[in-house]
């Protein structure tokens, strides 16, 4: 008789969970299947099970954010002038890193991460997607420059523990205002 889907979604969600804990603490690359399998107490066997390879894992880990990216771009691509998309781009990449804090800093500048991104071509085409959404089509350096150093500004922010005491909508708030002051320089 076939496992229930429900179980198996179940137990999926416990690797993915434990898979984002090791990934928080000791990097993707510093993580293997075996002290995920451990974390849970069960076998690498039972983790294979749920996923194909530690590339499926991180996947999973990371899917959340990559389709909240998607649905940004949607939103962006009906708006008519690159400012207003990038305006969407940026508030929506604030949005995404507090509702998933955790793996947006565990993802971000992760090397493997930007590996797995660059073998997967549809992941890669997101990526390049919403990145265009930020720099628009004839960015200069500077603006390049400025972008990345908003956007990775929000990912630090939302890591620093310094600002851990700040419920998620005041920093939402704090950061939409620096966001906007800052990109009215660019």
């Amino acid at each position: 008789m076939a496992k229930p889907v429900a179980a198996r979604g179940f137990a999926r969600d416990r690797v993915v969970d434990a898979a984002l804990e090791l990934f928080a603490q000791r990097g993707i690359r510093g993580t293997s299947i075996q002290m995920i399998a451990a974390r849970l107490g069960v076998t690498k066997a039972s983790v294979y099970y749920q996923f194909q390879s530690k590339d499926d894992i991180v996947l999973a880990v990371a899917k959340p954010l990559i389709d909240d990216i998607r649905h940004i771009q949607r939103v962006a691509a009906m708006l008519p002038s690159h400012q207003a998309r990038r305006d969407v781009a940026l508030s929506g990449l604030i949005d995404l890193a507090i509702r998933h804090r955790q793996v947006a800093n565990v993802i971000y500048g992760d090397p493997c991460m930007r590996q797995l991104m660059n073998n997967r071509p549809a992941l890669r085409e997101t990526i390049d997607g919403f990145t265009g959404l930020l720099f628009g089509p004839e960015s200069t350096e500077t603006e390049v420059v400025a972008m990345t150093l908003l956007t990775a500004g929000i990912y630090g922010c939302t890591a620093d523990v310094r600002l851990d005491g700040i419920s998620d909508d005041a920093l939402r708030a704090k950061l939409q205002e620096v966001v906007r002051r800052f990109a009215s320089t660019v």
